[in-house]
């Protein structure tokens, strides 16, 4: 207890100096260094070593905590693998401050595939992560494998999100004082916002995608990821902030190739 306590008060006052400092790329790698050693669920970094936690401490498997988490380990997994997330780390829990997964996306592997792509596209928007790159006329180029920063929160829930939740989202972005051109917020749940949820989305200034990933089923052992089903992306939708500053990515139409 006095672990978990002491852990948690650090990791407060790491959010409130990052707070002050609006995420200096020096502390918030010191945040992750500090989260990654003493996450709620130390050293878990994947959905197989979460299960081998599950069993060994006999965790009830049919629990709205469990299926939770397992949810976020499992879109983490699935951002890793799929969207070329990095440094990825679940910090889900009692004191996550409304981020449960943190860490960068590396934005090359699009951009890479978007020079290959034949589709002609509009203007790119004044607000595009393209005018920050090197070799453009900006003060300050950016990396677009290290300098953009990924936050995730999962909503395994039963019916679909509405404009509440999306406000909830807003507020938490504004609290941390992420950097809006760098940052993108990404709302995964397994069903779809609801219109007024989607309205909502769109009126934020943050760059904020909609991932809906599917529920995850098992019938046998619980404890084995192999018997898991489901967790497949099956759509996704970028606000208007989004669309503006990955303009020339092509990026809806390389998310669509990932959908199943």
């Amino acid at each position: 207890m006095l672990f978990r306590f002491c852990f948690c008060f650090l990791r407060c006052l790491f959010y409130y100096v990052l707070r002050i400092c609006n995420f200096s790329t020096t502390l918030m790698n010191s945040y992750r260094l500090l989260t990654r050693k003493y996450s709620s669920t130390a050293l878990i970094e994947n959905v197989g070593q979460y299960l081998k936690h599950c069993k060994l401490k006999k965790v009830n498997t049919t629990s709205t905590v469990f299926r939770g988490t397992l949810y976020e380990f499992h879109v983490k997994h699935l951002l890793e693998l799929k969207l070329h997330g990095k440094n990825m780390i679940r910090c889900g829990g009692s004191y996550d401050n409304g981020i449960d997964i943190i860490g960068q996306w590396d934005l090359d592997p699009f951009y890479q595939i978007s020079l290959k792509m034949n589709n002609v596209e509009h203007k790119i928007h004044n607000a595009s992560l393209l005018h920050l790159l090197p070799g453009t006329s900006t003060k300050r180029p950016i990396s677009l494998s290290n300098d953009i920063q990924l936050v995730v929160q999962c909503k395994n829930t039963k019916k679909r999100l509405g404009a509440a939740e999306v406000r909830q989202l807003s507020g938490i972005l504004e609290y941390h004082k992420f950097n809006k051109k760098r940052t993108f917020m990404m709302m995964v749940s397994p069903h779809p916002l609801t219109v007024q949820g989607i309205t909502q989305l769109n009126k934020s200034s943050y760059p904020m995608i909609n991932l809906i990933v599917s529920p995850l089923k098992n019938e046998m052992d619980h404890y084995d990821y192999d018997n898991w089903e489901g967790g497949s992306l099956c759509s996704a939708y970028l606000n208007h902030a989004a669309t503006k500053v990955l303009s020339g990515f092509r990026m809806e139409q390389q998310l669509l190739q990932l959908i199943k």
